[in-house]
């Protein structure tokens, strides 16, 4: 009679091949989850750049079409009259509806940048946009005086205008450029008097605005200028500069901002060539602009072979680190600058 000889338990052999096995099913299942979490990571950021790249050329592309937009003296720009005391002030300059500066160096633009835009990224230009912000207010009255416009201007009451705000009166015919130097809510009745001003505001040179704009509209003055700075987290970021008011961050994530001014030099309302802002000779021959964007991950590591090169206005460039980039552009015509 023959017996069967249960197993007692595993050989020390079986035992180190069952653990291998488990070793070699483990790091499947650990490369298998890296592999996934690098995709997805990869992903994320391409979907943060391609939304974030898209809103940015949206806001700057808006910007551009109602650059020199001033209501129904639009098409009368010749006609209006600066009264302040420093009319030709980067910030107040309305007859200029663009203006930029191109990067040329280390912390160098050229133009030179104005005081009021701070801590932008060495590298990337400056994009500054004038124009008048809504809404139009209708002047309830404006009394005919001697000098012509010396009388205080009446709007609906609650307004929202402030004293020291910079406004322009208008109609189909003329404007005024002029600081606010009281402004009632409650009666809607705005003052321009001489003089005023503050360490903000420039002031009026007289309180004559040269025409009466009874049958007109005042819109609040609006200088947007547009760069690249450093968020609090180090991430550059598009920042918007709205005259006197603190800095606004409104996108993350972009490098660099890259500006191509289309200049009409026949006086047709077409572009003929595309030129740098430290090329541009006259400011109002502009009517269009070709914009570049940068547009850089927040995460690092991200590319599998190295750095990862882009071309930006036909050059290749190699950032040298592991951050995903992609460049977008659009040309984007000044609508009250051309026929």
């Amino acid at each position: 009679m023959s017996h069967i000889k249960k197993q007692q338990g595993l050989s020390l052999v079986e035992l180190m091949i069952a653990i291998v096995l488990g070793l070699i099913l483990v790091a499947g299942v650990i490369e298998l989850f890296v592999n996934n979490r690098q995709v997805y990571r990869v992903q994320d950021a391409q979907s943060r750049l391609q939304e974030n790249g898209r809103y940015a050329i949206k806001i700057l592309s808006q910007s551009i079409e109602r650059a020199g937009y001033l209501g129904c003296a639009t098409r009368s720009a010749l006609n209006i009259n600066n009264m302040l005391n420093t009319p030709n002030a980067y910030l107040w300059d309305i007859t200029t509806p663009i203006e930029g500066q191109e990067a040329t160096g280390a912390d160098a633009w050229t133009p030179a940048k104005d005081a009021s835009i701070t801590n932008p990224v060495s590298g990337s230009d400056i994009l500054t946009i004038r124009t008048i912000e809504p809404p139009e207010l209708r002047v309830v009255s404006h009394p005919t005086t001697s000098p012509p416009g010396s009388a205080d201007i009446t709007v609906n009451s609650g307004h929202g205008l402030e004293t020291g705000d910079i406004v322009l009166a208008h109609d189909c015919v003329a404007g005024a450029v002029f600081e606010i130097t009281s402004a009632a809510t409650a009666d809607g009745i705005l003052k321009h008097e001489q003089g005023g001003g503050t360490a903000n505001t420039p002031g009026n040179t007289t309180a004559a605005l040269g025409y009466d704009f009874g049958a007109g509209w005042v819109n609040k003055i609006s200088t947007n200028s547009f760069f690249i700075s450093n968020n609090p987290n180090n991430v550059p970021s598009l920042y918007r500069k709205t005259a006197n008011d603190p800095v606004v961050e409104l996108v993350e994530g972009i490098e660099s901002i890259q500006l191509r001014y289309g200049v009409d030099t026949t006086g047709n309302g077409s572009t003929d060539t595309y030129q740098t802002a430290n090329q541009v000779g006259n400011w109002n021959s502009v009517v269009s602009v070709r914009i570049s964007l940068v547009m850089v991950s927040v995460e690092n590591n991200l590319t599998v072979d190295g750095s990862q090169s882009y071309i930006l206005e036909g050059v290749n460039v190699d950032p040298g680190d592991r951050r995903l980039r992609r460049v977008f552009t659009r040309t984007v015509t000044l609508r009250n600058r051309v026929s």
